[in-house]
């Protein structure tokens, strides 16, 4: 009888203690999810920073030649596109692991029409007009993009800058190699 007696008080006590347990259930649970989703984390605070990386090159270009950031992302993936045509796999891909989201400074080069332009011109005028193709691309994309063509060496003057702060050994030389029809 002692028991039946008890089954109130135990039933009063585990429905008080309940939202107590739940309580520390939740907080259990919350911190096994911020474990699971610390990797994750991780991995988003790598990408931030690489952003930031490459934010810093495409900041450089919009402030010193007062770009929109289209025109300096579209810029710059130009002259690594230029870069990509004149120098070989292994060199380009060098030139690139040194410039965080290269891949997507190059998607931002604008569609050329390649009847157009200068470099519609040059197209047609046999070996020396394709030897000037590459640097007459640049030209189009820079007049696409709403730049001015003098921006063009200052433009690559601040990357070169930029790989001599933060790039591997010979970046600017793989650079400069590979503008060297445009420069």
């Amino acid at each position: 009888m002692k028991l039946a007696s008890a089954l109130p008080i135990l039933c009063t006590v585990l429905a008080i203690s309940t939202p107590a347990s739940a309580g520390w259930l939740d907080k259990a649970s919350e911190m096994a999810k911020k474990a699971v989703a610390t990797p994750a984390a991780t991995e988003t605070t790598a990408q931030e920073s690489t952003t930031a990386q490459s934010t810093e090159l495409v900041g450089s270009v919009m402030s010193e030649l007062g770009l929109s950031q289209t025109q300096a992302e579209g810029g710059l993936g130009s002259l690594l596109s230029l870069a990509q045509t004149n120098l070989g796999d292994n060199d380009f891909s060098q030139l690139t692991s040194s410039i965080p989201n290269a891949d997507s400074l190059l998607a931002a080069v604008p569609s050329l029409s390649s009847d157009s332009g200068m470099s519609g011109l040059l197209s047609q005028a046999g070996d020396l007009g394709s030897a000037l193709q590459g640097s007459a691309m640049v030209y189009d994309a820079f007049e696409k993009l709403g730049i001015s063509k003098e921006y063009i060496a200052p433009m690559v003057d601040i990357a070169k800058n930029y790989l001599e702060q933060s790039g591997s050994e010979g970046t600017v030389g793989l650079l400069t190699q590979g503008l060297g029809s445009l420069l």
